[in-house]
């Protein structure tokens, strides 16, 4: 910013303040405006806001009213939305349940089962709870299921994929969203040398009949595995040379439900349970209601909804997200008098009215799925920082703020600001051309901050993190700037150089 243009910013600032106008802080202005448009050469566009809490006194505004798109950034909305719904003590559930001879999975959309981060927080693997529902059925004395397995996902709607991701259906982060979901719904494939020259060895979780890999990876003393998605089934082709032990990239499937029995059925036989029939997906409900009748109950795996939270603002997960979305829309609409699929159209109403009740300006919201993923997505820098205010304000405040990365500490921000620990907690996000930062600064005086600092246009070379790498800098060292308000005494971190990546 030049020394004209600073000028006039502290000379509007004070005659706002002069005329009662404005809470801005007008040496806050001065300090980062310079950082958020260190890079605004390359076309890049800032939406950022900053309050005071719990007053809500506007501290600084940029473009602060001016849609933009948030990336995971969404993922604040959705998850205060689902939250205000269900409440703190909220599970989601996953249901076994027998019928005649008939053995039932029946879903509602919980994302847990299976989640690999959720199960090694309990000493537990993502097969933990199958192997817990084959035992209950061997203590109930059953070794053989002489019907079929049959599922039921339709508690969300059979739009499992959003029409905006069709780029992105062969990464693990556009899994479809379904009424029963399982390992993210993905297949996680590691690989290991066995004799050089010959094809590596490859292990796929969870174990599942109809995954099917096309190995052409090779043991070699250097190189690197890699694995691709082909379109059109549950096909994975592996690639390249293995020279040690590795975790590739998760990938995803294309039916959860059937996904989920698949593997299901592998460890019910691996227990010694056999199924004589066939896995087949049911249209109705077990018994013509959701959750099932108590008397076929067997077993129900259990979500919290803490935990769902976690997984959608500490590590970003999608799926979290996207079935939150979904399940919010349905308990939403049976509020209202209606049983329907959960669904995104449903999920954005319900989202849309939990803003407005909050007294939030929801004029340019658009909710077009639940991650962020979407390009159609629009908030504003004004809306996420009222949000993120009436939130602190809430009995749940701490539930909603236990839910953000820590910078420096654990969730996409753990490799951030670890200078900063116990100061910042907050959502990132990003997609091509976003980079997006928002949550809650503690100040070195002990003052909690609502802060939003959305980049938008930010020109992609090369297609991945590294163009959005030099503005998450710049929203680090405005975080470091705001930590000191109002004192405003300590240097921010002034890079030698940030140039264009």
């Amino acid at each position: 910013m030049n020394g004209r243009y600073r000028v006039a910013v502290i000379l509007a600032w004070i005659f706002a303040a002069l005329a009662g106008g404005c809470g801005h802080d007008w040496r806050l202005a001065t300090r980062l405006d310079p950082v958020l448009d260190r890079l605004a050469a390359q076309g890049a566009v800032v939406h950022a806001r900053v309050l005071e809490l719990p007053s809500r006194r506007e501290l600084y505004a940029r473009n602060a009213d001016r849609a933009c798109t948030p990336a995971s950034n969404l993922k604040l909305v959705v998850s205060a939305a689902g939250l205000d719904l269900f409440g703190p003590r909220h599970t989601f559930k996953t249901y076994l349940a027998m019928d005649g001879d008939d053995l039932w999975i029946v879903g509602t959309g919980d994302p847990g089962p299976g989640d690999g981060r959720l199960a090694r927080a309990k000493n537990a693997t993502p097969l933990t709870m199958l192997e817990t529902w084959a035992a209950v059925l061997k203590q109930r004395g059953i070794a053989r299921i002489a019907g079929d397995l049959v599922y039921y996902d339709l508690a969300l709607e059979d739009e499992q994929t959003h029409p905006t991701w069709r780029g992105f259906l062969l990464h693990w982060y556009a899994a479809p969203v379904a009424g029963l979901n399982f390992n993210d719904n993905c297949v996680d494939i590691t690989v290991e040398p066995s004799e050089e020259g010959q094809p590596a060895r490859y292990e796929v979780m969870p174990p599942a009949r109809e995954i099917q890999v096309i190995n052409e990876c090779t043991t070699a003393k250097e190189g690197s595995a890699s694995i691709v998605k082909l379109p059109g089934g549950n096909i994975y082709k592996l690639k390249g040379r293995c020279h040690e032990k590795i975790e590739l990239i998760s990938k995803p499937v294309d039916d959860p439900g059937a996904f989920f029995a698949d593997a299901l059925r592998v460890q019910l036989e691996a227990q010694g349970i056999t199924v004589a029939g066939r896995i087949r997906r049911s249209e109705t409900r077990l018994g013509g209601c959701l959750p099932p009748p108590a008397d076929k109950s067997v077993a129900t795996y259990e979500t919290p909804i803490v935990d769902v939270l976690s997984r959608i603002n500490k590590n970003s997960q999608n799926l979290f997200a996207e079935c939150l979305c979904k399940m919010t829309g349905r308990e939403w609409k049976a509020r209202h008098g209606r049983d329907v699929p959960g669904s995104w159209a449903n999920g954005s109403e319900a989202i849309r009215a939990f803003v407005r009740r909050c007294g939030i300006d929801d004029r340019s919201l658009v909710v077009a799925d639940g991650s962020g993923l979407s390009v159609d997505n629009r908030v504003t820098a004004r809306l996420l920082t009222d949000l993120l205010a009436e939130m602190a304000s809430r009995p749940n405040a701490e539930v909603y703020r236990a839910s953000l990365s820590v910078a420096g500490v654990d969730g996409s921000l753990r490799n951030r600001m670890h200078d900063l620990t116990g100061h910042v907690f907050g959502k990132t996000g990003y997609i091509g051309g976003v980079s997006s930062m928002s949550g809650y600064i503690k100040t070195y005086g002990g003052t909690w901050l609502a802060v939003s600092i959305v980049y938008n246009g930010i020109p992609e070379h090369v297609g991945d993190d590294e163009d959005v790498a030099p503005f998450t800098k710049l929203q680090d060292e405005a975080c470091r700037i705001l930590v000191d308000w109002p004192a405003l005494s300590r240097p921010s971190t002034q890079p030698a150089t940030t140039t264009a990546p």
